[in-house]
């Protein structure tokens, strides 16, 4: 006997036909791609040489749709040969997916929105969530009535191609903004704490406020203002949500925040308890709230962050903070930080992931804690920033992972960059025409940690080679070894100079952030080809036979585009020991590095940059020797070396012995995907004999700065400013290989 049974339209399409009272001898599927066979029959749940009920094949076909694999399942039976079929009907797969209308210019942030991805499913609740993801971005923009339409198109194939397009709405534009209940403050100064601001006239100029309303950021802006407050003493601040009045006619609209100030209040007493005891202790921390002060909620969050890392800093991962605010009298406050520690907690395993280059053992060195040691918070952050400072990764992460009350393993996981390069760089001058240079270098050879190199310098006047190996790590102990031979040759106006030699040193690593090292230095320099306008004495020929001792200080967090930290550096070099050079010539360099992201919520970095050189004369010193100014690596708008001006007669013999160059710098990203930004910036320097005061010059000019997959590359468009008409200019110059 045969009936139809109707299932559900909730798991299929369709309908089947199937038997009551008969054995099943086979069982068939028809269609099944995405499901092995066997996963098929054990969410049947039966098989053959069964006699399954009409209950169980609809039980069945519900298990086999829940698989989301299926847009249609169709059930037959054929008594002829006790055989039921499985007829599926596939959903299709995605082949591509994208957006259009909607940060059509930064693929990576679409990329954030979209929850289907190239060859899943077509997942009707998955377009959905994307659309609405979408649609809630923009919102969040300021625009109203915003609309995404999703296309589906069906290839020949069977795959299907995604696109969610989207179309903009009206912007909404404040035309009026109220703060109900101001006392303590002006309209102007909470004004300036939101984001949603009345427009002003020439709204489209920079600095002047065009009123777009940003619908989401309402909300926040009423956080803002009571942040405003609590930052200023006022602990009882309230401050509503903000209630618009919208003209949809014609999108205007007026917002008002109510604002209940409350009093201020000052601080009387603060305390630390650590687990309810301690507090004794506690009296050497440095706080930021300070009795008798007013209160400040920013202050109470840096206490509660600062107790926090000293207290993990001795092996309490798992510290609690919770202040304890209470009023006494009117206006007065005693605040109680009570610490609990919980356990300590120990290193269990430190698991390196994500090398496929670089050895287990080179990572494992820059990490200040090991198995079995006491967790420190402080240890963690120093080893994140010493990976950083390597210069072989493009990210860094170290992870926590709780596995016990007391152990916990750590995760560091590294993204390889690109530690082999192919440098070159450039530039254009009216003095030299085109200049050139490129190398080979590879800063972790094998994954070794070894750093290997080959330059060549080629300008209109000169052309340089030389080849360097440095170990940081001597058999990964705390000693550095280096070794380099060069050759030098520059073809000035007056005279030619060659420049053969070597040098070599050895360092140590003093502490986590601090580096000495001590070498010897030897140079034949022969001057040929002296004009006759040059006078012989100042170019003869020398030997320089030197030991130089250098020491850094370099606290950044990362080699090429640091975000914090700075860099302080000095080398003395004493020449004279044997040869004919007889000075001691002293290099200080102060950087410093600001990213301002977790303040304003934009990656702005700003780069403070310093050097100051120094001779003294011991006996002789070789022009050659002698400091001169301009280029990339101190004011850019002027050759490299333009000052002093050797063109110029009054110039021709001075041996310039002071200098001082400043280089200010914000950097702005341009495509995090890509790896590139926009740096502008502005140079200056003095330079001169016993004073700074025979030239100074300035530069500014914007840089294209890019991480490329050879090496990081520099495109340099500078220009002068006090400059006069027989300086040296270089308008645009390129480098790869070195540090933004």
């Amino acid at each position: 006997m045969k009936k139809i049974i109707a299932i559900p339209s909730t798991f299929i399409i369709t309908t089947m036909i199937a038997n009551s009272g008969y054995i099943v001898s086979h069982i068939d599927f028809k269609g099944l791609d995405s499901l092995s066979k066997n996963s098929a029959i054990e969410l049947l749940g039966f098989d053959e040489h069964s006699v399954p009920s009409d209950s169980e094949i609809n039980g069945a076909i519900k298990r086999l749709y829940s698989q989301k694999y299926f847009d249609d399942i169709e059930v037959k039976y054929f008594d002829k040969n006790e055989t039921i079929q499985f007829i599926f009907t596939e959903k299709s797969r995605i082949s591509k997916v994208s957006i259009s209308g909607f940060l059509n210019n930064d693929e990576e942030k679409q990329q954030e929105f979209l929850k289907i991805k190239k060859g899943s499913f077509v997942d009707t609740a998955k377009i959905n969530s994307t659309k609405n993801a979408i649609i809630e971005a923009m919102d969040f923009g300021g625009t109203i009535d915003n609309i995404v339409e999703v296309h589906q198109t069906k290839l020949e194939n069977g795959t299907t191609e995604l696109e969610f397009i989207a179309r903009e709405g009206e912007e909404i534009i404040i035309k009026n903004l109220k703060f109900d209940g101001l006392k303590s403050f002006s309209h102007d100064e909470i004004e300036k704490q939101v984001t949603n601001r009345a427009e002003e006239g020439f709204g489209w100029l920079i600095g002047r406020n065009d009123g777009k309303m940003k619908i989401k950021e309402a909300e926040i802006d009423s956080e803002r203002i009571k942040e405003f407050y609590m930052e200023r003493g006022f602990i009882d601040v309230s401050v509503s949500k903000p209630v618009a009045n919208i003209d949809f006619n014609r999108y205007k609209a007026s917002l008002k925040f109510k604002i209940n100030e409350g009093e201020k209040f000052n601080i009387n007493s603060i305390n630390v308890v650590i687990d309810d005891g301690e507090i004794e202790k506690a009296k050497s921390i440095n706080l930021r709230l300070k009795k008798n002060q007013l209160f400040n909620v920013k202050y109470l969050r840096d206490d509660i962050q600062n107790l926090k890392n000293l207290i993990a800093d001795q092996g309490y991962a798992f510290v609690e903070v919770q202040p304890d605010v209470k009023k006494i009298g009117k206006n007065s406050l005693d605040i109680t930080y009570r610490v609990k520690k919980n356990n300590l907690v120990k290193i269990r395993n430190i698991i390196i992931s994500g090398n496929r280059l670089t050895l287990d053992r080179i990572v494992r060195r820059e990490i200040y804690l090991a198995s079995g040691d006491l967790y420190n918070l402080t240890d963690l952050k120093d080893s994140k920033n010493s990976l950083g400072r390597l210069g072989y990764f493009d990210e860094v992460k170290i992870k926590e992972e709780k596995v016990s009350d007391d152990q916990i393993d750590l995760i560091v996981t590294v993204k390889e960059g690109q530690s082999g390069m192919v440098q070159v760089g450039g530039g254009y001058s009216t003095a030299l025409g085109l200049t050139f240079d490129a190398g080979i270098s590879d800063r972790n050879v094998f994954g070794s940690g070894i750093d290997l190199g080959f330059s060549l310098q080629i300008s209109k006047i000169s052309t340089n080679y030389s080849i360097s190996l440095t170990n940081q790590r001597l058999n990964d102990s705390l000693y550095s070894g280096s070794f380099s031979i060069n050759r030098n040759k520059y073809e000035y106006d007056y005279y030619t100079v060659k420049d053969i030699g070597f040098d070599m040193s050895v360092g140590k690593k003093f502490g986590r952030n601090v580096k000495g090292s001590v070498g010897y230095s030897y140079s034949d320099v022969k001057y040929s080809e002296i004009s006759s306008n040059f006078d012989s004495l100042y170019a003869e020929s020398y030997i320089k036979s030197s030991i130089y001792l250098n020491m850094t200080f370099d606290t950044t967090d990362d080699y090429f585009t640091p975000r914090e930290g700075l860099i302080l550096a000095d080398s003395i070099e004493f020449a004279g020991m044997s040869g004919d050079a007889k000075f001691m010539k002293n290099t200080l360099s102060f950087n410093s590095y600001l990213g301002l992201e977790k303040w304003i919520d934009y990656d702005l970095i700003l780069r403070s940059k310093s050097k100051l050189k120094t001779i003294n004369d011991t006996g002789f010193v070789p022009i050659n020797e002698s400091i001169y100014m301009g280029g990339i690596s101190s004011v850019r708008g002027y050759d490299g070396g333009a000052f002093p001006n050797r063109d110029i007669e009054k110039y021709k013999y001075i041996k310039a012995l002071r200098s001082f160059t400043q280089s200010l710098e914000a950097s702005i990203p341009i495509s995090a995907e890509a790896k590139m930004r926009l740096t502008g910036f502005v140079d200056y320097g003095w330079i001169g004999v016993e004073n700074f005061d025979m030239e100074n010059r300035g530069g500014y000019g914007v840089s294209l700065d890019w991480i490329s997959p050879m090496a990081p590359i520099q495109f340099i468009f500078s220009r002068p400013f006090n400059d006069e008409y027989t300086d040296k200019i270089s308008k645009f110059e390129f480098t790869m290989g070195r540090r933004f």
